[in-house]
């Protein structure tokens, strides 16, 4: 199953009660010493399925193991947005899950969120709890759990009444 998440096509504002991130870039001084290059708010926040409350957050792209670190640092976000990591790459996000209550608008979320992508990812759950759905099964993850997720269809869902914040480390795979 192709990925299709539906990341918001129209320009909509992020709410302001999802979490902004501090982000800390290393890299070298003029010197070859290691320093700190970058010291601000992470600036790649994007809506997903046009609910400002429902947002991701990416860190940081490569397209290519192994990475070269050498050269003023770059994030790789610049183009388009897309669940998936590179082919030979990975992605850092977070993604700020809403109660499902506060954006299902009773359509089929099954149809419309259930996804694969051709990747490893590493799924962390930093605060709250959220349902991992597969086809056959279904677990409640909290804060502290980890799911290795190896390719395979699944959406998530937030059966709870506050937001949930998932740290994703996605690196580019096949699909099972």
């Amino acid at each position: 199953m192709p990925e299709n998440i539906p990341l918001s096509e129209r320009p909509i504002e992020v709410a302001p009660s999802v979490q902004r991130f501090r982000r800390l870039v290393t890299g070298l001084d003029e010197y070859g010493r290691s320093t700190i290059v970058s010291d601000d708010e992470c600036p790649h926040v994007q809506v997903i399925a046009d609910t400002p409350t429902f947002a991701m957050t990416d860190f940081w792209r490569h397209e290519k193991v192994p990475v070269d670190n050498a050269g003023p640092a770059d994030d790789g976000l610049g183009g388009p947005v897309s669940i998936s990591p590179p082919a030979e790459g990975s992605v850092f996000r977070v993604v700020e899950f809403p109660p499902d209550s506060r954006w299902d608008n009773g359509g089929d979320v099954r149809a419309r969120m259930f996804h694969s992508t051709a990747s490893l990812d590493y799924a962390i759950v930093l605060r709250g709890s959220i349902w991992s759905v597969m086809d056959a099964d279904e677990r409640e993850m909290k804060a502290g759990d980890v799911l290795i997720q190896r390719g395979t269809n699944h959406f998530w869902s937030n059966r709870s009444n506050e937001p949930c914040l998932v740290a994703f480390v996605l690196i580019g795979g096949t699909a099972a």
